[in-house]
């Protein structure tokens, strides 16, 4: 039986730490979520002045991202050419959701919602450089 790495607390909370960090030097009122490689939360966090419905949309594009094993800005252009992509439950293929990859194997997501497209991908690209200097 093969084993596989997973996201712990302490990593979650590096990775959230990015995160903000990124989002505060912007200037961003965004939420930003964490989910592991099934798409279940691990962290969330709604920055000062994020709107009301960020959380969700966060935790979504997280989940999509890990689920899929794709960045959810690829899903929204293959959206335009394949409508028929909206259709699966619990998706959004909205820019701003990355999946959080160790040792080749997808770990988890991670889901910004708030800012703009460049925004919250910026913040999720801060979120996997804390992995990557995790993982040494």
């Amino acid at each position: 039986m093969r084993s596989r790495p997973e996201l712990q607390a302490a990593d979650v909370r590096a990775l959230m730490a990015a995160a903000r960090a990124e989002a505060e030097a912007r200037g961003l009122a965004v939420t930003v979520a964490v989910v592991d490689a099934a798409g279940v939360p691990l962290a969330l966090e709604r920055l000062d002045g994020a709107r009301l419905h960020t959380p969700e949309a966060a935790i979504l594009k997280a989940r999509t991202a890990a689920v899929v094993r794709t960045p959810t800005a690829d899903l929204q252009t293959a959206v335009a050419g394949d409508p028929a992509l909206l259709a699966f439950p619990d998706r959004l293929p909205l820019a701003g959701g990355v999946p959080l990859v160790h040792g080749g194997e997808v770990v988890g997501g991670v889901g910004s919602s708030g800012g703009e497209p460049e925004d919250d991908l910026r913040v999720c690209a801060a979120a996997v450089a804390a992995l990557a200097k995790l993982a040494g």
